[in-house]
C-alpha cells in the first residue's frame, strides 16, 4: 500500500508498505515503509547526530519509557517515534514528509540501507499519522495537530 500527496508535483510517497508484509497478531506488530531517501531527522530520545543516513547501515533503535544515562543508540527517557524524510526533488527544493506512530508499547524501529524503515511492537494499535509537508514547517504544524501544542 502507498500514499502519494497529489498536490505536489513529482512527489515521492509518504507512506510504502510495498517493501514488506503487515504482521499483526495479538502481542506483536511489524510492518515496513520505503524510504523516499536514506537522510532523515528525528528519532529522538537517543545519543545519535542530527541528521540520520541510512545508507551504509543498518540501525536499531529501542523505544522503551524509562530513565537510562545517555548512550549511544539506546533511548534515554520517553517514547516519540516520530520523523521527518526528505525528498529529492527536481525542482532545487527539497520536500519533506513525516510519520508519527503513536504507541506506548516497546519498539524497535529497524534502519535499512534500501532505504527503509521498520516498525517492531510488542502490541497495541496501529495510528500512523502521515504528515505530506511539503515543507519542514508545514510537517511540524501537522505533527503539533496531532500531539498539541503548550498553551503560551
Amino acid at each position: 500500500m502507498s500514499f502519494y500527496n497529489l498536490q505536489i508535483k513529482e512527489a515521492a510517497a509518504p507512506f510504502d508498505s510495498s517493501v514488506s508484509s503487515l504482521i499483526f497478531a495479538d502481542q506483536f506488530i511489524k510492518f515496513s515503509t520505503r524510504l523516499s531517501s536514506p537522510l532523515l531527522y528525528g528519532l529522538g530520545e537517543h545519543q545519535q547526530p542530527l541528521l540520520i543516513n541510512v545508507t551504509h547501515e543498518w540501525k536499531r533503535l529501542t523505544f522503551y519509557t524509562r530513565d537510562f544515562p545517555p548512550m549511544q543508540y539506546i533511548n534515554l527517557y520517553g517514547v516519540h517515534p516520530f520523523h521527518i524524510n526528505l525528498e529529492p526533488a527536481s525542482d532545487n527544493q527539497t520536500n519533506v514528509h513525516g510519520q508519527f506512530f503513536l504507541n506506548s508499547n516497546a519498539m524497535d524501529i529497524d534502519l535499512q540501507p534500501l532505504p527503509a524503515l521498520t516498525y517492531t511492537t510488542v502490541g497495541g494499535i496501529i495510528d500512523l499519522y502521515i504528515f505530506t509537508g511539503p515543507t519542514v514547517q508545514n510537517v511540524i504544524e501537522q505533527y503539533w495537530n496531532i500531539i498539541g501544542v503548550r498553551e503560551k
